[in-house]
């Protein structure tokens, strides 16, 4: 059951809520209170508050009385727990800390949505939150994206979000290159700041296409490369990115096969 179903059923429970955990004080906005008990159910609402769904559904009850009872359901949604995923090692595209955020009675929300559009297939979004963020599981799900979620410490969670490729979808990630990808590749190709477009694209995907399945063409580009990206994603070979500074980015790329 949605928090914002329990609300419209039940406004008094707000109070319940609001002192059950400081993070539910936010509730006390009407902006917040109309979009996020929208997207979280009871069960996540426990989570963000430090509660365990069985804690914060017997609150509620008790509040209700013996004539209503709230299900204890959700908790399956976790990810808390779940085995290290093979795709943990890949490369960090946006690293993004929203606790501050979150302890000043913010939203995060639009700053995460942003921070995702900069992340590239192949690439991970990481998010210290103080809470597992389940609700943007399924958000982020819409978008490509695997989650997995570990516990750092009181109150500080580090959630990764890894952005699937073309093509990863029905077979699970494919396996990242690693930083010892980058100490050997069979080509290199540099792209000089006054080439223009296409050319930058057609010398690469010419270099890549004297390549064996499996081998790496290192490329020194000028800027993060849109289209090629969308290009290798599209036949299947994957890569990785290093931004270097100003007008400088280093991408491995591993021929598919």
């Amino acid at each position: 059951m949605k928090v914002a179903e329990v609300l419209k059923r039940w406004p008094h429970l707000l109070e319940v809520l609001v002192a059950a955990s400081p993070a539910f004080q936010k509730l006390k906005n009407p902006l917040l209170r109309r979009t996020m008990p929208n997207l979280v159910t009871v069960a996540q609402a426990a989570r963000i508050g430090g509660l365990t769904p069985e804690e914060l559904v017997a609150r509620l009850n008790r509040a209700l009385g013996v004539e209503a009872r709230l299900p204890v359901a959700g908790a399956e949604e976790s990810l808390l727990g779940a085995p290290p995923p093979p795709w943990l090692s890949a490369p960090v595209g946006f690293h993004l800390d929203v606790r501050p955020i979150l302890e000043g009675g913010g939203e995060p929300f639009p700053n995460i949505m942003a921070a995702a559009k900069e992340v590239a297939p192949g690439e991970r979004l990481v998010l210290e939150v103080l809470f597992e963020p389940v609700p943007l599981y399924r958000v982020l799900a819409k978008q490509g994206f695997l989650a997995w979620c570990e516990k750092v410490g009181e109150r500080h969670y580090r959630a990764h979000f890894y952005r699937q490729g073309a093509g990863e979808g029905g077979r699970g990630p494919a396996v990242p290159l690693t930083e010892a990808d980058w100490e050997d590749y069979q080509a290199e190709v540099f792209i000089e700041e006054n080439l223009e477009p296409p050319l930058p694209m057609m010398r690469v995907l010419e270099a890549l296409a004297a390549l064996k399945p499996g081998e790496r063409l290192l490329v020194h580009h000028v800027r993060r490369p849109i289209h090629l990206l969308a290009r290798l994603e599209e036949e299947g070979h994957a890569y990785a990115l290093k931004d270097l500074g100003p007008g400088r980015v280093e991408i491995l790329i591993r021929k598919g096969g």
